[in-house]
Order: structure tokens, then sequence, then C-alpha cells
């Protein structure tokens, strides 16, 4: 009897399994004109889950019996929704879709007599909202279908000369092939901003030479924000319309609300920023949906997104992201489609009711009770009337509610997402993916599925051996040309570089050579021990150098501890202005050398910790005992009639004296305060966030010994990005001397230059000699690089779009008194991203300091 009964439940469960794998919804998605419809989006309402058809417009879903709510939308066209019954035992439903354009109505918009477009309007009270929209959920979880695909679509010929053959051969990668990555990812979000990413399953038919741990990511980025993807101006941001023009294009009604179409033009051709179309929900100001793109000097990029309404809450459903890249010669396209397949969202309960918005232009009585209203329970009063200004108060007064509530839930940081991988993501079975992925395969995907798979199985002894082999050996010749050992996975373990022959010529060493040797133990990403030496030669001088060090990164980031031994050759800067590249070209092939050296026998510890994101500790010990080096060759290859100029630089405060060997005990202590510095983390690995806030140093540096001197160091450094007028760059100095140097070794140098190049550091004059302004007199320096959105050449969008950026720099030195007080300026006007990389600039020194008048230079960006 009991195996009666157990044959029958087998056999009921059977049957309704075969059902629940029969019953999906499937078909094409056409527009009227019959033309398909990639990418349109499915969504069944009453399962809170959707998909996405594939490139030819055919989509399937799995619904399972009984009644369902099904939507099909596309941008710019009318959502349409059906009622699809499934009965058990009934086969698959063939659904076939046509969607008809949007149709937008220009209706009369009620703007109270104001002469401006009704999408200023609009765009006011939605940007007013964005805050709000950032605050409504206080967690959610979804589960998504990460689609990217790509395609090289022609290599130059100079490209395929340069190594383009070499590529295919070694990586793969050919030209008019699509490659497919796929993943099902889940994640989970905590407010205020504490993200969870891991990944199902994923698979793709790239080459197997790239098929090593390629994971894709649901797309994580927010409209709301004031910037998206770290660089990019949202138009919904509270800067949007000094950036942005706007207007409107109409409005259609869709379930009783109404939505208004937006045009978003840039107000200057930047690739910083947007044009395209956004649809907004009226009332609560909300997206509907976008289509916006921008351009850069390596291509276009689209970006799309469409929401959907989950418990009063406009939610992303699906982002489709394509990048056209055209630039180094080499030509293509890629597409990266996000799905969210299921939502599970809590709302936070003060931000169920939106507030009505009004216009204080047309309800100018009313504004003014409203803003003159004290406000005592802000959370309720988020579910009133309110004014533009007034919501940002009660916003405020919301988050000092919140903050020490966020604070206790995110340990302090401000944002934490942690990605992972399951161990099992490259083993789903294909009945697995059928029933996750509902997004069916074109014919090409599938062949190239098939192809991947075979080879895949195919190489799988071959991946084995590959992977032992890939293992570092040791072979002689690496003792010549050098070789990286690397041990490490997933960032933990151990690794060895023996770095290549490096080298140089100058006029204290002649020609030299130098190598490294670094073994390093990492336990995390930014948690390692490393031990190393570095070893130099110098030919002319028949003398070796060398120094070995230990270095300590620990407790999540916060503490940083190196211990140093050596005997090695410095520049008399020790910030190092001089490139020794560049001054080996010109000391050898022009008899100029500017690199002025001293010899440095020591024992370094430097130590800092931060106590708060906000306040670091910075210190620094040191035994040494110095010298000063003597030339040892007279000249270079070329221009031999001309000499060196001696290794000691002439400096009007010091004199032509040579400063005498001496030891000293010296060291520095101070601070680094960063106000509106902040944690966040990333896998684990803590990071400071600065962004835009300013930066304060406070150091005070001592000598005692044979070479005595006190001074105090005081510093600030910022960068601000001022919307349409572009950003500003600036590092201010002050030095006061308590104790002058007595060795011209500790006095403060300045990046100075003397040569017709620059690099990338902006902290450096255009046209001041190297040390012939050194001092130990109490000083301010100050530098000052505005790079505008507009200025001569940046008028012209085609350069913009290029990439030629403008800038004008302001620098200023001024000794307060001494062998040389007064004040060096200098203008300059330079131009970037010529060629990609290069830059030009004019430099104008004010001052009897230097006789130029004006200098051009070329930059180089490193």
């Amino acid at each position: 009897m009991k195996s009666i009964k157990l044959l029958f439940t087998l056999l009921v469960f059977l049957i309704f399994a075969s059902c629940l794998q029969a019953q999906q919804i499937h078909g094409t998605i056409r527009n009227k004109q019959g033309e398909l419809m990639p990418f349109a989006t499915v969504w069944v309402s009453n399962q809170n889950k959707g998909t996405t058809a594939n490139e030819d417009g055919k989509y399937s879903i799995k619904t399972g019996v009984g009644k369902h709510t099904v939507v099909f939308r596309f941008l710019g066209h009318s959502p349409k929704t059906y009622t699809i019954e499934l009965e058990s035992g009934s086969s698959d439903k063939l659904v076939d879709v046509v969607l008809e354009e949007q149709a937008v109505a220009l209706a009369e918009v009620n703007v109270g007599g104001l002469k401006e477009d009704p999408a200023i309007g609009i765009m006011r009270r939605m940007i007013a909202m964005a805050p709000f929209h950032l605050k409504e959920l206080d967690a959610y979880e979804a589960k998504a279908y990460v689609k990217g695909s790509g395609k090289v679509t022609e290599v130059s010929s100079l490209v395929k000369m340069l190594g383009g053959k070499k590529i295919e051969k070694e990586m793969g990668v050919k030209v008019g092939s699509t490659y497919v990555l796929e993943g099902i990812n889940q994640v989970s979000f905590l407010k205020p901003n504490r993200l969870q990413e891991k990944v199902i399953s994923n698979r793709n038919n790239l080459p197997s030479a790239l098929n090593q741990g390629l994971n894709l990511r649901v797309t994580q980025t927010n409209f709301y924000r004031p910037k998206v993807w770290g660089g990019l101006w949202s138009p919904f941001g509270p800067q949007a319309f000094q950036l942005y023009k706007f207007a409107y294009l109409g409005s259609f009604t869709q379930d009783g609300m109404t939505i208004s179409k937006i045009q978003v033009q840039p107000r200057a051709s930047y690739d910083d920023l947007f044009e395209g179309t956004v649809q907004v929900v009226e009332d609560t100001w909300s997206i509907y949906s976008f289509q916006l793109r921008f351009k850069d000097s390596n291509g276009s990029y689209g970006f799309t997104q469409q929401n959907a309404l989950f418990q009063g809450v406009w939610m992303p459903i699906q982002y489709d992201s394509q990048v056209f890249f055209d630039a180094f010669g080499i030509k293509a396209n890629f597409r990266y489609i996000t799905q969210i397949k299921q939502y599970q969202i809590k709302v936070n309960p003060a931000f169920v009711v939106k507030p009505a918005i009004i216009e204080e232009r047309l309800n100018k009585e009313l504004a003014k009770e409203i803003n003159k209203e004290k406000v005592k329970d802000p959370k309720m009063a988020l579910g009133k009337e309110l004014t533009r200004k007034k919501l940002k108060e009660v916003l405020k007064e919301v988050d000092k509610l919140e903050k020490k509530e966020n604070l206790a839930k995110m340990d302090g940081l401000t944002s934490d997402y942690t990605f992972e991988v399951d161990s099992m993501s490259r083993n789903k079975s294909e009945s697995f993916w059928e029933e996750e992925r509902q997004v069916p395969l074109t014919e090409s995907e599938k062949v190239g599925y098939k192809e991947a798979d075979s080879l895949w199985i195919a190489g799988a002894d071959k991946r084995r051996k590959d992977s032992i082999n890939a293992l570092p050996k040791f072979q002689f010749g690496q003792l010549y040309t050098g070789k990286f050992y690397n041990y490490e996975k997933n960032f933990i373990g151990k690794s060895l570089n023996l770095s290549s022959f490096g080298g140089g010529f100058n006029a204290v060493d002649g020609f030299y050579l130098d190598r490294s040797l670094t073994y390093r133990n990492r336990y995390g990403r930014n948690n390692y021990l490393a031990l190393g030496t570095n070893i130099r030669y110098a030919f002319a001088r028949h003398y070796w150098n060398g120094d070995v060090f230990v270095e300590r990164n620990f407790d999540e980031n916060r503490q940083y501890l190196k211990a140093e031994v050596g005997s090695n050759v410095f520049q008399m800067n020790r910030s190092n202005p001089i490139s020794p590249f560049l001054n080996t070209l010109y000391a050898f092939l022009l008899s100029e050398n500017y690199v002025n050296l001293f010899q440095k026998n020591y024992v370094n510890i430097n130590y800092q910790y931060q106590f708060t994101p906000s306040l670091r500790l910075l210190s620094m010990v040191e035994y040494r005992n110095r010298e000063i080096l003597q030339n040892s060759v007279g000249h270079g290859l070329l221009n031999q009639d001309k000499h060196f100029e001696p290794n000691m630089p002439a400096n009007e405060a010091w004199g032509n004296q040579i400063p005498n060997r001496g030891n000293q005990v010296a060291g520095s202590f101070g601070f680094r305060w960063q106000p509106k510095a902040s944690w966040n983390r990333y896998n684990g690995v803590r990071r400071i966030n600065n962004a835009e806030g300013p930066s304060f140093n406070v150091i005070y540096s001592f000598g005692t010994g044979d070479d005595q001197f006190q001074r105090i160091n005081l510093e600030y450094s910022q960068f601000l990005n001022l919307a349409r007028l572009g950003t500003l760059n600036m590092q201010m100095t002050y030095v006061n001397y308590l104790q002058k140097a007595t060795n011209f070794l500790d006095f403060t140098h300045f990046n100075g230059n003397q040569t017709n190049f620059i690099s990338a550091n902006e902290q450096s004059f255009r046209a001041l000699p190297y040390y012939a302004f050194s001092t130990t007199d109490n000083h301010f320096k100050m530098h000052v690089k505005w790079e505008p959105r507009k200025l001569l050449l940046s008028q012209w969008n085609i350069l913009t779009q290029y990439g030629i950026r403008e800038y004008v720099v302001y620098n200023r030195l001024q000794i307060v008194q001494g062998a040389k007080p007064g004040t060096y300026q200098e203008f300059v006007y330079g131009v970037s991203g010529i060629g990609k990389f290069l830059g030009l600039e004019l430099a104008y020194p004010v001052g009897n300091w230097v006789p130029e008048r004006f200098k051009l230079l070329l930059r180089f960006p490193f």
C-alpha cells in the first residue's frame, strides 16, 4: 500500500513539474511598421518579475498557471498591457505584440502668465525632489539578468602592423566576431548605503585567453545623485540648470498619471554632459524613463533606463548601455543590458506619502506662509504641501534625525560595497540558464556558445597544465631581463618582483645602472608586508649604492609603517622635480646637466596613522650623514666644448660655498586634516573619500646635530568642480622658519623648471630656476589651475569632442625677507589633448627673477 501511495505521489509530482516547465509566455515584439524591437521589456506585474526581448525582438518568460498581467514596454512607445491566463496542462502561450509610438500631446500648460518653457517648472520640482527619492527605500533585494556583448568591427593597418595579428593569435579576438557574456546576479541594499552583490551564475563565449575570472555586475548608478559614474553630471542634479537647457516636448497619460517628456541639451559641448530626452512622472516628480547620450575623444555612448512602479516607488527595471568606440586605430561596439527580474522592497515609512511641491512664482502668498512655518516634526512634514526651499530644509532635518542611526548601521562608513562570485557559478546546467535567463538566444549566440563550450571542454587538460605551468618559474635569463613572480590569488598571497635594469647619465655618476628586488606578502587588498632592496652602481665614480626596507600596511588601511636603511644618492630637492630620463637626454646629448646630487647614509622610520577619516598623523625620524658630491665627468657626447656646471648649484642666500659633511638627526611630525572626508569600503578594503573637500597639513620639521633647523609648514589644497565654469585646482603653502637652516640641503627648494618640457605635476613652476631661489626665509607659495569649459579653442565643439582642453595657470612665490625678498609670478596658458596625450604651454614670467618673457613648453601626462 505504501509503495502505491509513493508511486502515486511521484506521478503527481512529475505531472506538476512538467506543467510548471511548460507554463510560459513567448512571442515577438514589433512596432506598427513591423520592425523588430530589440531589448523591449516584459514585466509580469502580479509576480513582480520580468525579462527582456533579445536582439531579434523575441521574448519568453515562465509564469506558471493562473491569470497574469503582462506589460510590454519600449522607449518612445505606449506600454501595452495584456491579461493572460494559463491553465493547468496547457502548452506555451504565444503572444506576439505590436507597440505603437507614444502619442505625446502638446497640451496647454498653465504657467500663470510666466514667460518660460513649461519644462523649466517641471525640472525645478524634479530636481528639488531628487534628494527625497534617494531616501525612499530602507532596503531592497533583487535578482538581475546581465548581458554584455561586443564586437571589434575594424582595425587599422597601422595597428595590425604594430601587433594586431599578435593580439588575434595570442588572445583569440577576431575582427567581426561577436562575444557575449551573461550573468545571473543577486543584489541587496540596506539603508543608508550598504550594497551586496553576488554572481550566482555566469557564462560567456570569450576566447580561453580572456575567459578567466571575468564577471558582469548589475548596473549601479542613480541619476537622482548630482553625478553618475563619478564624473558625469546628472540632468536631475542641483547644478543642472547651470549645465543644461530643457525644452518641453509634450505629455501623455498612463494609468491616470501624467508623464511629461523633456528634451535635455548641454549648454556647452563637453565629455561630462548628456543630451537626449527624459520622461518625468508629474506630482511625484519621479523618473519614468530616459534616453541619454554623451561623447568623448574615444567615441560615443548611449544610456537608457526604464522604471516601473512598486509600492509607490518608481524603481529601475532595465538599463541599456551602448558604446561606440573609435580610437587608436580600433573601432568596436559594446552593449550592456541589466534586466531586473525580481524586486522585494521596503519603503521608508516617512517617505510613503509624497509632498506636493508648489511653484513659488505661481503661489507667492502660499509659498510665504509655508516658508515661515516652523518644522516641528520633519518626517510628518514630508506629506504636506511644500515649497522647494522648504523641502530642502525638511530633508536636512530628517538627515539630522537619521544620522546617528545611519552611522551605527554603517560602522562609520558612507558606503560599503561587497562583490562575490559563487564558487559554482561556471557549473550551472543549460536547464538552469533556460529557467533563469528567459531571454531567447539569437542564432549567432547559440552557435557562439556551442563553439565556446566545445572548445572549453576540449581545452580542459590544456588549461590544467597551463595553470600549473603559469606559476612563475625561475630561469637564469631572468637575472638580466627581470621577472614578476606572482603567486597571489584574489589579492592574497606572495609575489616577488625583480625589476629590469634601469639607468641613465649625469655629471656626478656618469653612466649608472640600478635595479630593485621586492618581496610582498598580501593578507588582503591593502593589508601587506613588503621587503625590498635597491642597488645602484655609478661607473664614473666606481661606487656602489643601495638600501633595504621593510614596509607594512595594515589595520584596514589605517596604519602604515616603513623602516629603511641605506647609502644612496638623492636630488637636493627631495620632491625630485628633475626627471632622470629627461636629464639623461640633456646631459648626454647637449652637455646640460640639471640633476644635483648628494650622498646620504641613513636610517629612516616613517609612521602614519588614520585616526578618523578627517585626521591623519604623519611622522618621520631619520639619522643621516650627508655629503655634497663633485662632478665625475666634464661633458656629454655632443657639444663637448661646453662643460657641466658644478654639482653645487648657485644660490644667492647660500652663496657658492660647499656644505661640510655632517651628521644629523631629523624628523617631522604633523597632521593632515580633511574636514569633509569620509570612509567607504569596497570588498573589505577601507578607503578615504575626500572628493572636492579641502585638505590642510600642519607639519613641524627639525634637525639636530651638526646641521640644525626648525620650521613649520602650513599647507592647503583643494579641487573644486565649478559646474559650468569648469574646474579649479589650488595648492597654497606658507613656511615659517623658527630656526634658520645651517645646511643648504635643509633649505626649502622649489619645483622649478629650466627645460622646455613639463610633467603632470600641478605644483611646479614653469620658468623658475631649480635652486637659484631656494631659501631659509619665511615664504608663501601658491599654484592655481583653472580649466574652463569655454575659452578660446574650446568654442569649437569638434575640438572639445576630440579631447582638446584649455587651462590657465597662476603660480606665485613670495619670499618675505632675506637675500632675495620679493615676488615671482607666472601666468600660463595651456592646451592639452593634442594627439590624445600631449600638451603645449605658453608661460609668461612676471618680475626680474627670470630674464625670459615668454617660454613655450611641451607637456607630458606623466
